[in-house]
């Protein structure tokens, strides 16, 4: 079965998708020479990667609301180039060729220059017809009178067939910038979050959710020896593969664009850099590294292995289950954006909402007393888990709280929802390594969403003689 790489792009919140084997490159945009008597959606000349070439308004092509400033994919067009310019490049996809060529009279019926539709992370992705859009009247270049506008001889041509030309990723990371060979890639992508794991390692960031399977986020910044980004936290992350079948999210702080170098260009490094092997130069004045995923990978790839949560060979203990296809009941609860799950056996029972008595500050590990009607308990608020990510509930909030026995003592778990009672296949559930200090013993999917199955001992502070082990 064939597949196909698509570019993808976002144009007033409507997906697009651009074969990789027609784009050039991606780069930001440029100085636009406007020439009169040409069709609205061409913008001008724009000089890129020492060509100059036609500059199209892709929004205005597709009849969508149009913003200023933004990308350009430039693409080979009828044996030249064309900058199509979008509002923001988003990630890379790999799709098979069959899902393309059943979706066309559905794309088709959308807009002419739609040739197909694909589906990625349930999001609709429109894949567009570049020799359709090459022939579109609203690209017209030619003047009234026939002339044309644009002279052959300014259309520098595509490579030579002969030439082997490496597409190439471009990055910055720590302030930096860097490539990745787009081969390496797996696939692109925008986590919706990360889920912490404080005992890990510095350069682990925790765990991500793709498509339902929990992958471990790692700061490539971290494993090249360069500071952490002053701004925000890096969003975008390359799936790549520590080895066949354990991909891994390596975290950058932004991709610039592509870039397709040739091979003769591409020197390899005279002294050993952590994870880069090579180097080329960019318009002749800047070295850039070039990024071997799995060299970067290798050198922690016994820590990496570990941290990586593994599929039991048998149900886990926390399951209770002993044979595979047995099911576990759990309790779903919802704090923020995060799911959780509880076993039943630990519940006594749930109060619909609670009002909150604060405790002298110097109690750490409880966040309030509650009034359940016929006692009054300690509660522990999930949301602290989230870290500074979400703020606790105050005396003005009545949350739902789960009653539970801790260290034989009533103790209530406050969340923001109390879902439903699940049925989980014991082989979902994937025990989370080195988890000793986290609230939670395993991740497991349910309806394409990863869930975090709580170990409630874990939420009370640990013992002097728990402390004193390393």
């Amino acid at each position: 079965m064939t597949q196909r790489d698509l570019l993808c792009c976002e144009l007033a919140g409507v997906h697009i998708a651009v074969p990789l084997e027609r784009v050039i490159g991606v780069t930001e945009g440029g100085l636009v020479t406007p020439l009169p008597y040409t069709a609205p959606a061409f913008e001008g000349l724009v000089e890129v990667f020492g060509q100059v070439m036609p500059q199209a308004n892709l929004a205005r092509l597709l009849g969508l609301e149009s913003a200023a400033g933004g990308i350009l994919i430039v693409v080979s067009d009828r044996g030249g180039s064309v900058a199509l310019r979008v509002a923001v490049v988003t990630r890379m996809i790999r799709v098979d060729d069959d899902r393309l060529g059943a979706t066309a009279p559905r794309a088709r019926a959308v807009h002419a220059l739609y040739m197909a539709e694909v589906e990625h992370q349930g999001v609709p992705h429109y894949v567009l017809d570049l020799d359709a859009l090459a022939t579109s009247d609203d690209l017209d270049l030619s003047a009234p009178d026939g002339g044309v506008l644009i002279p052959e001889g300014r259309i520098v041509p595509p490579p030579e067939p002969e030439q082997e030309w490496l597409p190439l990723l471009l990055l910055e990371i720590g302030g930096e910038r860097y490539a990745v060979p787009n081969l390496s890639i797996v696939e692109l992508n925008v986590p919706d979050g990360i889920r912490i794991m404080p005992s890990a390692p510095g350069w682990i960031l925790g765990l991500i959710d793709l498509r339902g399977a929990p992958i471990v986020a790692v700061s490539t910044a971290a494993l090249l020896g360069l500071p952490a980004s002053t701004g925000a936290p890096p969003e975008l992350c390359l799936i790549a593969e520590l080895e066949a079948g354990v991909p891994v999210a390596l975290f950058v702080d932004r991709a610039i664009g592509l870039e397709r170098v040739s091979r003769g260009m591409i020197h390899p490094m005279r002294q050993a850099m952590a994870g880069i092997g090579s180097y080329f130069v960019l318009r002749d004045d800047e070295i850039v590294g070039i990024i071997d995923p799995k060299l970067l990978l290798s050198q922690i790839a016994a820590e990496l292995r570990a941290a990586v949560p593994q599929r039991p060979s048998a149900p886990p203990e926390a399951a209770r289950a002993q044979t595979a296809g047995q099911y576990q009941q759990l309790l779903s609860v919802r704090v923020g954006r995060e799911l959780y799950a509880m076993t039943l056996d630990r519940i006594e029972r749930i109060v619909a909402s609670v009002q909150l008595t604060p405790l002298p500050s110097h109690i750490g590990y409880f966040d309030g007393l509650a009034d359940v009607g016929d006692a009054v308990i300690p509660v522990i608020d999930l949301r602290r888990q989230q870290g500074l990510a979400l703020q606790p509930f105050d005396t003005l909030q009545t949350p739902p709280c789960i009653l539970t026995m801790l260290e034989g003592a009533t103790t209530g778990i406050l969340v923001d929802q109390v879902l439903s009672i699940v049925d989980i296949p014991a082989e979902r559930f994937e025990p989370v390594a080195k988890a000793a200090r986290l609230p939670i013993s395993h991740v497991l999917t349910f309806e394409g969403r990863l869930m975090s199955l709580l170990t409630l001992d874990r939420l009370l502070p640990r013992s002097s003689a728990d402390r004193n082990v390393k």
